[in-house]
């Protein structure tokens, strides 16, 4: 028999160690487990276990995958605001932070990967070669608002989690759906204009047809904001010429910097901002973050909320929204957690447990600002 050198041995070692690697189980299917034939929302064939035990998401997708089968979770993948953990079961709170990369995916060991996004050729593209690059197969669910019902029916399928999902879908159809049917009657004369106001100093937005601002429109209302479109995180710069060119009738401050809301205390602190005549009277208004932030990042299921408030906000003699009925219900069902009244008030008023004061306007309606709602 020869006998290897040591120095061979070394340079073979590498060798067998990634063959090795290469024969073990990353996800999906286990050696000798039952397996079955699944149709994801872009119409790709793939294979999954009978029954998944451990699943991950793309972060837009850890919400929605919260409120269908949280204990199936494997990871964190969302950064949350100050006070936020108190919303969140403490089985996930104890799950590793990770940030979707390959090397940290094939280390979780998944049976499956939803990817939550809008379904395109790229997104397709992209979703192929992760499950190449894993050896997880990668479930393609579609973001988009309308498709909801199509999307809880999808995931509840695949993780064995129907009952959950004719939950989530009932709650759609229940506040969201008519929403969405209201929106198309208002006139475009009734139109509220609207300015998403992003960044530190509230110069940066999102325009029509962004889903991180895609709210705007489905309340139907109008997006002032006329600046090219930016894929991924969008953030689109524009200057306090443009705003004042626009002039909105309102202004709604995102959820980027959490409870200091530093971006709303900038705008109101800013002389300049004093021109645009939203701010001055009062029509600005913080959009609510916990736990997380109701508009979008992650422009997860948590949208349903801020469609909801932005509709009561803007229209409520159309909606007629019973805002606290529906915070209370969407907590339970997508958040698995009852609110006391202490901390519905506090999600659905971010002003009320900081030292930010809203802007005051005597042109101001009672019943219609941030702090009176």
């Amino acid at each position: 028999m020869r006998v290897v050198s040591p120095r061979t041995f070394r340079w073979l070692l590498p060798l067998l160690l990634l063959l090795l690697a290469a024969c073990q189980p990353s996800g999906g299917k286990r050696p000798g487990e039952a397996t079955r034939e699944v149709v994801d929302m872009a119409g790709r064939r793939m294979t999954v276990p009978v029954t998944i035990e451990r699943a991950s998401a793309t972060r837009p997708g850890s919400v929605t995958l919260y409120a269908i089968a949280p204990d199936l979770m494997v990871n964190r993948s969302l950064w949350m605001t100050d006070g936020a953990e108190r919303f969140m079961s403490p089985a996930y709170l104890k799950l590793p932070f990770s940030d979707g990369s390959s090397e940290e995916i094939v280390r979780l060991h998944p049976d499956v990967i939803v990817s939550y996004f809008s379904i395109t050729p790229q997104s397709i593209d992209q979703a192929d070669r992760l499950s190449q690059r894993t050896g997880v197969p990668v479930f393609m669910v579609d973001m988009e608002m309308k498709r909801y019902p199509e999307a809880f029916a999808a995931m509840g399928e695949l993780l064995g989690r129907q009952e959950q999902a004719a939950k989530m879908t009932a709650y759609i159809e229940k506040w969201l759906l008519p929403v969405f049917a209201k929106a198309a009657r208002i006139s475009a004369s009734q139109r509220k204009r609207v300015y998403y106001a992003e960044g530190n100093r509230g110069l940066n937005t999102d325009p029509s047809g962004s889903f991180h601002s895609q709210i705007i429109d489905l309340v139907g209302a109008t997006n002032v904001a006329q600046v090219n479109l930016l894929s991924g995180k969008g953030m689109s710069a524009v200057s306090m010429e443009q705003v004042l060119q626009w002039n909105p009738d309102e202004v709604i401050v995102w959820t980027g910097m959490g409870p200091s809301m530093n971006t709303y205390r900038a705008i109101a602190a800013d002389p300049l901002w004093q021109r645009v005549p939203a701010v001055r009277e009062g029509r600005i208004h913080q959009i609510p973050f916990l736990p997380f932030g109701w508009f979008d990042r992650p422009p997860g299921t948590n949208r349903i909320l801020g469609t909801l408030w932005l509709a009561e906000l803007l229209y409520p003699d159309v909606y007629r929204i019973d805002l606290e009925a529906a915070v209370r219900e969407y907590f339970t069902i997508f958040f698995h957690r009852d609110l006391t009244d202490a901390e519905l008030r506090e999600v659905l008023h971010p002003f009320a447990s900081t030292d930010v004061a809203p802007v005051q306007s005597a042109k101001s309606k009672p019943g219609h600002d941030e702090t009176s709602r």
